[in-house]
Order: structure tokens, then C-alpha cells, then sequence
């Protein structure tokens, strides 16, 4: 993922650039303090006016690149419209705060003319967080369709990952699994843990995790300058307790530093054979290999491939690699209940390749339900740069998965499973139908704490044991979390930490049954991405396979059209 690829112009009001300082602009908006909105700012040749919120300016100050930059980084408050002049209009502009790291806004932008639009910057449109902006009084026109935005530019993060888009579970319940999780371990002076995620926006699981264990902070000194700055703007999320928490690249001498990763591309079927715990009754002791033994008589083993904890008088081990689902940007299904929520003529995503246009993701097609206009400024100007998506993808209807449906996670392994032991001839278009197992046995969703709460209950055990199916083995191997390294600087750059990264250059036909509008079109999609436990090296002899079994099926079709149209 490369982060904001937004050129920052308003189209609608020339002159008006957001998070964007390499182009000639009149005047510029600032939404956060992440890297990649703030590109061309630290130019030599940079003088313009920069409007932002008051904490990302003090969040910026404590990197001293920016030290000469401050003075042109005028602060706003929330919610108190001001006047900007441009050459060709008067713009009205509110900021509005928004949920993606602290001090992040929104820029709503109204002209003399009429025009309107709307900049999100990044944003997490949870439901809570939607909900309350029907109370802002000034987006309250537009939502109740008093008004009409003329444009919303929107964070579309969620794109990189292409189909089928992925739903993210509310980062509280992640917050909260961590928090069951970390229940289970002692409180020992040898045994540290250690947030390997220091971007701003992760002060939300710090100050979470560190209220309810009373626990103790370290992080690098730049670390800790943004905590202060935050103490002082809201609550205090430093403590003293016994339970040591580490942020960022702390080099420390600690017998045990067991490592905390954001994850957000996962699913219930990989969480519960891979990063729960395991029973000691379920392991052969010739597996396990004793690596160190605590001062306080805890354990540390090896086993499969992984290291593990085993507590004084403990029954399981303990992973020492926990993953926590949290992310900053929002999800497909989030995005759209948002843009919904106001009707806009149009969208203008913020986050975009040629791979992913070619793919499908035009406005159109993935927003084209929620707008009020069948005319999009970013189609035009996408066709004009890389020219028109197949036809067969334009027609398709937009892919969702819930990775934390068992039932579609199991689809989704049975089908690769299924593909690499009966490999077929060609025969046509390929389909993927729902099974029958699937439809009934496991026709719940879970929620991730009560997973690992009630890990030791039967109908969990059935997810756990699910991986040990020995046909499984053929297709899955160990968990490979892509650890993305991240300036640890105040303006650190946005990343959302991807348990499958590694499989964005893996594209495949197909990974489990859809959505009901997906499953609906009998036809496997050209490009969704597997579970990340997947071999990485099958699935791709998969994928040329049935990337051949495409050509082949097109080739049929223009032969067929061809010898009808000379009888």
C-alpha cells in the first residue's frame, strides 16, 4: 500500500488544494498530521496558507523538519465557518472533526456560486460515528437533503485490497479481544509486551489496554512527546503499573517482549487454529522444545515453528505474537452506509490505482447506488488515463466477504482445496456455489472476544479443530503477519497494518462464497484474494489456471460470434 495518492485539487473550486502542497495552489487545507497528506510541504519553495486543526499543528511541531513550515499552518477550530477567497470565488469552510487519529478533520466547502463538496481526509465511518453527524448543524442540510454536496472526496483505503472487499469488525471489539487476551498472562518483571504498530491514531488501543491493567508506557522519546501532547488535550494514558507496555523501536534487554501487531485482513478460521492458545493436552510433549525457563518458574517453549509461553501451573500455551483487529480507515460497507447518508452527486476517491480501475473500481459501479448523478469527474478522468475496464467487470456487482463468517471461511478453503485435488479440464465458465455444510452447520457469525473467552467451550473447539483436518495441511501453512516498517516520527505515515499483504500480487478467480448479490452471478470474479494462511506458491499454479481456463473460454466466445455472424 502506498498510502494518500489524492493529487489534492477541488476540482469544483480551482485554486483550493487538501493535503497536497507539490502543486500551485491559492489555498491549502490540512486534514491530519500523517506523512503521506503531507507531501511538498517541506519544499524549499512552499509559502502558502495551510489551514488545520490546532492539534495537528502541534502534532507536527514535535517533528523539527517542520520547525520553519509552523508558520504558515493556520489553525481553525471546529465547527466555526471562516471565509477563504480564491481568484475566482469566496468559499465558505467549516471543519468538522472526524475518526481517524488525533486532531483529523473533515473540510465542508461551500462557494458564493452554490458548489459544495466535501473532504474526508482518511476516516473510520463506524456506525457511532455516522450516526452523530445528523447533530452537526452544518452537515445537518445535507443529510436531511435540504442541500446537495456536489462532490464528496473520499478516503477510499479500503480499494488496495481489491474484491471481495473485506468488512472490518468496530475497533472496540478488537480492543476488547486484545484485552481478553492479555488477561491470561502473568504479571512478571521478565515478560514486557510490545506494540509494534507507533503510528498516530494507535493512542486509542494504548490508553484502553493501559486503563484497565494499570500498566506502565515506555516508548522513544518522540513517543513520548506526542503522549504528552495528547495528556494535555484530554485524559491521562500513562500509568504505573506493574504490567510493562512498550511503543515503537525500544531495544531492551527483556527475557520475554511479546509482541502486539495491528491486523485487520484476517478471519476467524486462521484466529482460531493459529492465534489462540493450545491446550496441553491437545500437544505431544516430543514437540515442544524448552528454550528458557522465568525466575518465577514460567516456561518458554517452541512448537510448531512458533514461540510460546507456558504459566506456572498453566494448562495452555500462550502465544507470544498477538494480533488485534483495529483499523483507521473504513471499511466498503462503512464507506457506503456514509456516502449514503448524504446522496451526494457524486464521489471522488482519494485512494486509487491503474491496477485497481482496471479491476472495477469505478465510481459507477462501487458508488454509483449512493449518488444522485449518473455523471462522475473521476470515471472521466480515469478513462482518459488508462482507458476502459472489461466490459465482464463493469457488469459485475461489487464483492463483499465477512472473514468472520465461519461459513464463508470455510467455502473459501474447500474451494482451493477442492480446485488443487480435482484439477478439471476446461468446460466453460466456472462457478461457485455455497455449500449445503456450510449453509446450515455454521450459519452464525462470532464475536472475537467470546472466541477467546470461551475458547474451551465445544462449539469452539469444532473452529479450533477445523484446522487439523490432515486434507488441510495441503493448502495451509503457518501464519506469515507482514510487519510494515513505520516512521516512528510525530508525523508518521498511515499504514493499516494487512495480515495478507503478501497477497495483493496473488490475484486468484475466487476465495469463498460472497455476498447473496455476488453468489447471485454464477460467475467467478477475475480478481479476489485467498485466506492469508494459504500457500502462497499453490495458490498461484491455481491462479494461472484458471487464467488460462479464462482465455480459453473467451477465445470460445469470439469464435462462436464470429462463425454466426457468416451463416
Amino acid at each position: 500500500m502506498t498510502g494518500n495518492t489524492f493529487d489534492g485539487e477541488i476540482r469544483e473550486i480551482p485554486g483550493v488544494y487538501v493535503d497536497s502542497f507539490s502543486y500551485k495552489g491559492e489555498v491549502y487545507f490540512l486534514t491530519h498530521s500523517h506523512s503521506d497528506h503531507l507531501k511538498g510541504l517541506l519544499a524549499n519553495s512552499f509559502c502558502g496558507r495551510v489551514y488545520c486543526s490546532k492539534l495537528t499543528k502541534d502534532i507536527i511541531a514535535l517533528d523539527a523538519r517542520y520547525s520553519e513550515k509552523l508558520r504558515y499552518l493556520i489553525v481553525k477550530e471546529y465547527n466555526e465557518p471562516f471565509e477563504v477567497q480564491t481568484f475566482c470565488s469566496s468559499v465558505t469552510v467549516t471543519m468538522l472533526e472526524s475518526y481517524h487519529c488525533p486532531g483529523s478533520s473533515m473540510f465542508l466547502f461551500e462557494c458564493a456560486n452554490g458548489v459544495s463538496c466535501l473532504a474526508t481526509g482518511d476516516i473510520r465511518a463506524e456506525k457511532w460515528w455516522v450516526s452523530s453527524l445528523i447533530k452537526n448543524r452544518y452537515l445537518f442540510p445535507y443529510i436531511s437533503g435540504l442541500k446537495k454536496l456536489d462532490q464528496i472526496y473520499l478516503d477510499t483505503t479500503f480499494s488496495y485490497r481489491g474484491e471481495p472487499y473485506i468488512k472490518i469488525m468496530p475497533n472496540s471489539e478488537g480492543i476488547m479481544a486484545l484485552i481478553e487476551f492479555l488477561k491470561l498472562y502473568p504479571v512478571d518483571r521478565e515478560i514486557e509486551f510490545s506494540f509494534i504498530d507507533a503510528v498516530s491514531g494507535s493512542e486509542e488501543i494504548w490508553s484502553q489496554v493501559l486503563d484497565h491493567f494499570n500498566g506502565t508506557l515506555d516508548a522513544e522519546p518522540s513517543i513520548i512527546e506526542r503522549i504528552k501532547l495528547l495528556n494535555r488535550n484530554s485524559g491521562n494514558i500513562t500509568k504505573t503499573g506493574p504490567m510493562v507496555f512498550n511503543v515503537g523501536k525500544l531495544y531492551k534487554d527483556i527475557p520475554l517482549m511479546i509482541t502486539i501487531k495491528h491486523c485487520i485482513d484476517f478471519n476467524i478460521v486462521d484466529y482460531a487454529g493459529f492465534c489462540l492458545p493450545k491446550r496441553l493436552c491437545d500437544v505431544a510433549a516430543s514437540d515442544l522444545t524448552l528454550i528458557r525457563v522465568l525466575n518465577s518458574g514460567h516456561q518458554i517453549y517452541t512448537y510448531d515453528g512458533k514461540t510460546w509461553l507456558l504459566p506456572v501451573n498453566g494448562e495452555e500455551l500462550l502465544p507470544t505474537n498477538l494480533l488485534i483487529m483495529f483499523s483507521r480507515h473504513s471499511s466498503y460497507e462503512e464507506s457506503i452506509e456514509f456516502v449514503n447518508l448524504f446522496k451526494p452527486k457524486s464521489v471522488f476517491p482519494c485512494i486509487e490505482s491503474k491496477k485497481s480501475w482496471l479491476s472495477g473500481f469505478t465510481v459507477s459501479r462501487v458508488f454509483g447506488h449512493v449518488c444522485s448523478s449518473s455523471g462522475h469527474l473521476f470515471d472521466v478522468e480515469n478513462f482518459r488515463k488508462f482507458g476502459q475496464p472489461p466490459r465482464m467487470i463493469l457488469e459485475r456487482p461489487v464483492a463483499m466477504i465477512n472473514r468472520w463468517s465461519f461459513a464463508q471461511c470455510t467455502e473459501e478453503v474447500n474451494f482451493v482445496k477442492n480446485y488443487i485435488a480435482e484439477p478439471k479440464p476446461f468446460k466453460g465458465q466456472m462457478q461457485l456455489g455455497q455449500s449445503s455444510a456450510a449453509q446450515t452447520s455454521w450459519n452464525q457469525d462470532f464475536k472475537l472476544q467470546s472466541i477467546i473467552a470461551g475458547r474451551g467451550e465445544e462449539k469452539y473447539k469444532q473452529i479450533i479443530n477445523f484446522h487439523k483436518n490432515k486434507d488441510l495441511h495441503l493448502i495451509v501453512s503457518a501464519v506469515q503477519v507482514e510487519s510494515e516498517s513505520e516512521t516512528e516520527s510525530a508525523c508518521s505515515t498511515d499504514y493499516d497494518s494487512d495480515s495478507s499483504a503478501t497477497s495483493n500480487n496473488s490475484l486468484i478467480a475466487s476465495s469463498c462464497a460472497f455476498e447473496k448479490s455476488f453468489s447471485e452471478t454464477q460467475a467467478m470474479p477475475e480478481s479476489n484474494f485467498l485466506s492469508p494462511s494459504l500457500n502462497i506458491h499453490k495458490v498461484s499454479e491455481i491462479s494461472d489456471a484458471i487464467r488460462l481456463d479464462r482465455r480459453s473460454w473467451n477465445s470460445f466466445k469470439l469464435k462462436s460470434v464470429h462463425s454466426r455472424t457468416h451463416h
